[in-house]
């Protein structure tokens, strides 16, 4: 593989690892009492999972970009 490729996929890597966490961090902190099954996030909780997903998104999109890159230099 090349430097470009590899550098790519390593970025790909970090952006997915980051989405997993600030998933996971998201979740932790939206947890519902029990006492109301039916309550969705709070409107705090669903702006910051929309920025999280916005950034995650960002972030992919770039690796993406940067692997296309990689494999366009490979072939």
């Amino acid at each position: 593989m090349s430097d470009n490729l590899t550098t790519a996929t390593d970025r790909l890597s970090r952006a997915l690892a980051t989405l997993e966490a600030r998933t996971r961090d998201v979740k932790a902190r939206a947890a519902v009492g029990d006492d109301d099954l039916f309550a969705g996030p709070t409107p705090a909780m669903d702006e910051a999972l929309r920025a999280a997903a916005q950034q995650a998104s960002d972030a992919l999109d770039q690796a993406a970009s940067a692997l296309r890159d990689a494999i366009g230099e490979e072939n």
